[in-house]
């Protein structure tokens, strides 16, 4: 006859409710920076090609001005 550990479930809920949570805050960060991008009128970002350097070189940085 199978068997439910019922302090397993417990336990399993409750770690993926608490990785859920935390998933759920990077994205609300993630979202409020974009939304400022565009607020502060960024239609793109350009992105260097190799994106694992540790530093960007002018050729890779990009200007926009805010439109009036």
């Amino acid at each position: 006859m199978p068997v439910v550990d019922i302090e397993e479930n417990i336990k399993e809920i409750r770690a993926s409710l608490a990785k859920l949570s935390q998933e759920m805050a990077q994205l609300q960060g993630a979202l409020r920076i974009f939304e400022d991008f565009k607020r502060g009128g960024l239609k793109t970002v350009d992105l260097p090609l190799d994106l694992n350097t540790d530093h960007i070189t002018s050729d890779f940085v990009s200007i926009q001005e805010k439109p009036e």
